[in-house]
């Protein structure tokens, strides 16, 4: 429960520290005190707020359009996120441990869909980290109007991936769900951050998109076939909305794998979304898909789901590994 004079549940000053000194935290009416007496955050509306340490124009973007938006997404038939978001959940499904107090962190979480499987499952403490305030309000806000309880099993945090501040092995389970591709070159870092929160045993899902499905992305969405050829060459995606574009990277298989291993973790699984869900998403927008194709949408999602482990094209890649020792 949450303690009287508090707005954030008891057990977050269990985990809560400083992003530069990784200090313990306490709070101060309305304020989060490092020992040595600093403000290294606030807390707003029941918001845990670290301050981003740098410009970053990803953050910018997300920051002026609110999040990414994908609750409101997901509920859209046939629609990318809508699609993608029950591969996730089957991921999410196998990533569960037996113990209800273990400590869940989903890294760039924005506005939950990701993090409320693990409430409905009764987990009792799962953190939401994300630079976009806004997001993690609406995530707030609704489940204090639909499940008011579920308010003392969660802690939402504004803070940037590259300076988590969350304790050193404090989590059984970390998930970083096409989060981390928008710190581009300081990728290495949110990944850093996210292993060092892996106590030991824990395990991270992280998924990030693929190179082909990066280029059918561009081919279909930005500047058709010359948007496709001039992407080749890099690792680089750009998107966005008509007025403004954010980059964020992508990977080939033998990338994204071999960079988990170089940060001295054992990949236990290698999975992926399949690539259709990004052609069905792109036919839904133009008006291709019929008002009947609605009723195998069940059957979709059971087929995309089994592509996703056994399949080859991909929309991004989903690897759950463990610290190797």
């Amino acid at each position: 429960m949450t303690a009287p004079g508090r707005s954030l549940p008891c057990w977050a000053y269990e985990i809560l520290v400083s992003p530069q000194t990784r200090s313990l935290l306490s709070e101060q009416q309305c304020r989060l005190i490092a020992p040595d007496g600093k403000v290294a955050g606030t807390i707003v509306e029941g918001i845990a707020c670290f301050p981003i340490p740098r410009s970053d124009r990803s953050i910018e973007f997300y920051r002026d359009v609110g999040g990414a938006r994908f609750h409101e997404r997901a509920a859209v038939p046939y629609s990318m996120t809508a699609l993608d978001t029950e591969v996730y959940h089957g991921y999410l499904a196998e990533l569960r441990c037996d113990d209800p107090n273990a400590l869940i962190v989903d890294v760039g979480g924005g506005d939950g869909r990701n993090a409320v499987p693990w409430l409905r499952w009764g987990f009792r403490r799962v953190v939401v980290v994300d630079p976009v305030r806004a997001a993690l309000a609406r995530l707030r806000a609704r489940l204090a109007a639909e499940n008011p309880p579920w308010l003392d099993r969660l802690l939402l945090i504004e803070a940037d991936a590259r300076q988590l501040p969350l304790r050193e092995r404090c989590a059984e389970r970390v998930q970083a769900i096409e989060a981390l591709a928008y710190l581009n070159e300081d990728y290495s870092s949110g990944l850093s951050e996210c292993i060092r929160l892996l106590a030991d045993g824990g395990r991270l899902l992280v998924a990030d998109r693929d190179y082909e499905g990066g280029l059918l992305t561009r081919l279909f969405y930005g500047e058709g076939i010359r948007g496709l050829l001039d992407q080749a060459a890099s690792r680089d995606i750009w998107d966005g909305n008509q007025t403004r574009i954010v980059r964020s990277r992508c990977f080939t298989a033998e990338e994204f794998t071999t960079m988990i291993r170089d940060h001295g973790l054992r990949i236990l699984s290698h999975g992926g979304v399949s690539v259709l869900s990004l052609v069905l998403g792109y036919e839904r927008a133009g008006g291709r898909l019929l008002p009947q194709d609605e009723a195998y949408l069940g059957e979709v999602r059971a087929l995309l789901g089994q592509l996703g482990r056994a399949g080859s094209m991909r929309r991004s890649h989903v690897i759950v590994a463990e610290r190797a020792t």
